[in-house]
């Protein structure tokens, strides 16, 4: 179980923060604007749309780890 609860871990901490990364980089496109004004807008957008991907995984791995910790045996998550 703790070697399963640290590579839930690490999946977590990896997942958090290329979703927070990529979230700054977008922030970064739309405060700078170092490729134009609408190019930096529109690539900032779509960045901050693909950034939510890995936090939705961060936040389904945390899930997992929750169930894990109170006893509860992983299954398959919706």
């Amino acid at each position: 179980m703790e070697e399963t609860m640290e590579i839930l871990k690490r999946t977590y901490q990896r997942f958090l923060a290329l979703g927070l990364v990529m979230m700054l980089v977008a922030f970064a496109l739309m405060i700078f604007q170092p490729i134009g004004r609408s190019a930096s807008l529109v690539l900032a957008v779509v960045i901050f749309l693909f950034a939510f991907l890995p936090l939705e995984m961060a936040k389904r791995t945390a899930r997992k780890m929750a169930l894990l910790a109170f006893g509860g045996k992983i299954e398959k998550l919706n």
